[in-house]
C-alpha cells in the first residue's frame, strides 16, 4: 500500500496536541509532587496513559484513515512523529521549568544522582568522573531528557502497539 504521507503528518500532530497536553499535566504533577505526595503518586499513575493514549490514536488513524490498511512500519512511523511532536509541547514547558522557574533543578537532580552513586557503591572511579562533569545547560538538558527520551519511548512502545493497534478494528466484534 501506498503512504499517504500528508495523512501521516497531519494526523499525528493532531494527536500529539492531545498526548502533548497530557504530558505536560504530567509532568506539572511530579513538579508539584515534590511537595506533595499524593500528586506525585497520581503523577506516576498516569504513565500507564502513554501506551493508552498511543494505541487509541493508531486504531483511530489505522481505522479512521487508512481503512485498516497501516502496515507495521507506517504504524512505527506514526508513532515516532506523534512522540516527537508531543515532545516538543512538553519541551517547551520543562524548558521554562529548568530555565527561569526552578534554574537550580538541574543541579539538585545531579547532587541527588551522585548522592545515589555514592550510598551504592559502585565503582569509585565512576563516581569521581560523575562528580567532574560539567552539568548540561538547561537546552541540553532538554534536548536528551525530554525530546530524545520521548522519541525513544515512542519507538519502543511502538514495537509493542503497533501490532495490536493492527488488529484491533472498531464497530467489528472479535
Amino acid at each position: 500500500m501506498g503512504e499517504n504521507k500528508s495523512h501521516l503528518f497531519n494526523y499525528a500532530t493532531y494527536a500529539a496536541g492531545f498526548l502533548g497536553i497530557f504530558w505536560v499535566f504530567k509532568y506539572l504533577l511530579v513538579i508539584l509532587g515534590k511537595d506533595y505526595t499524593a500528586l506525585n503518586i497520581l503523577g506516576n499513575i498516569l504513565s500507564v496513559g502513554t501506551p493508552i493514549i498511543l494505541f487509541y490514536f493508531l486504531v483511530r488513524y489505522n481505522s479512521g484513515l487508512l481503512e485498516n490498511k497501516m502496515g507495521f512500519w507506517h504504524g512505527v512511523q506514526f508513532s515516532i512523529l506523534l512522540f516527537f511532536f508531543a515532545s516538543i509541547i512538553e519541551a517547551v514547558i520543562v524548558f521554562i521549568h529548568v530555565k527561569w522557574i526552578d534554574p537550580v533543578f538541574i543541579s539538585n537532580l545531579y547532587s541527588n544522582l551522585i548522592e545515589i552513586a555514592q550510598s551504592l557503591e559502585i565503582n569509585q572511579a565512576l563516581t569521581t568522573q560523575l562528580m567532574e562533569q560539567p552539568l548540561p545547560s538547561s537546552f541540553s538538558y532538554v534536548f536528551s531528557n525530554v525530546i530524545l527520551a520521548d522519541v525513544f519511548l515512542g519507538l519502543i512502545l511502538s514495537l509493542f502497539i503497533v501490532p495490536l493497534a493492527r488488529y484491533v478494528k472498531p464497530g467489528q466484534e472479535v
